[in-house]
């Protein structure tokens, strides 16, 4: 879709999206040789949850590839510099990497969810707004479901830094600042403006990276659990944790 922006054909899916969706498109398959009179609202529920997460990912790499597009029309340093058509893509790189970033953790949450129902977790006893972390932590500290939380648990841990950075982002972007963050922004701001009175662009090529190793998260957290999923449900002949 977004890619007729750039005058490109539609996408064809390979990488880690490819897999990602064929893993899921697996289970649908799995879920859909029960006859449709058959179906109980949970089959209906679990075959709406996997096409939502069809259309998620690919917001999302669509998404992260306008961003990097846009980004390559940028190459001044301060936003002061930038002519008219380069501030409009700066302007547009910027709407695509948060709009990115916000779909990053959009789909772990949803994910988060689906694993909570799928394997009666009970998340919502520990805490009644939870997050995907607070489903894996839950996992470990119970040990609930150990092989497929290592494998989450460990891509985790490898994604820590550049995920934590992005989440931070994501915070200022949709909540409300506290005062505590906003302390750290005006220190921030006010030590780096006694070096430099102009602003500055973001620096596009580390934060695209960032972005990269988030949607390498989803990507892989997505493709394991389905891969999980259908592999259980294959071994027991059962649909149902």
């Amino acid at each position: 879709m977004l890619r007729a922006m750039f005058g490109e054909p539609v996408r064809e899916d390979t990488g880690l999206i490819a897999s990602a969706n064929h893993s899921i498109q697996q289970y649908l398959a799995l879920l859909h040789t029960i006859p449709f009179a058959k179906r109980n609202s949970q089959d209906r529920r679990y075959i709406i949850w996997g096409n939502s997460f069809l259309s998620a990912l690919d917001e999302l790499e669509q998404s992260q590839y306008a961003a990097i597009r846009y980004s390559e029309h940028i190459s001044k340093t301060y936003i002061d510099d930038m002519g008219a058509e380069e501030l409009i893509h700066y302007r547009r790189y910027l709407y695509f990497y948060r709009n990115a970033i916000i779909r990053i953790f959009a789909i772990l949450d949803k994910l988060g969810h689906f694993m909570n129902e799928r394997f009666r977790l009970k998340t919502e006893e520990v805490k009644s707004r939870f997050s995907y972390f607070t489903v894996l932590r839950n996992m470990h500290q119970n040990h609930l479901y150990v092989e497929l939380e290592k494998q989450l648990y460990d891509l985790k841990e490898s994604s820590r830094k550049p995920v934590d950075r992005l989440r931070n982002e994501r915070n200022m972007e949709i909540h409300t600042i506290n005062a505590d963050l906003l302390d750290d922004l005006l220190q921030a701001a006010e030590a780096e403006q006694l070096q430099d009175e102009r602003m500055k662009a973001e620096n596009i090529s580390e934060r695209l990276l960032d972005l990269a190793v988030g949607c390498e998260m989803v990507f892989v957290a997505v493709r394991t659990t389905f891969d999980y999923i259908g592999k259980l449900s294959e071994s027991t002949g059962r649909y149902e944790a």
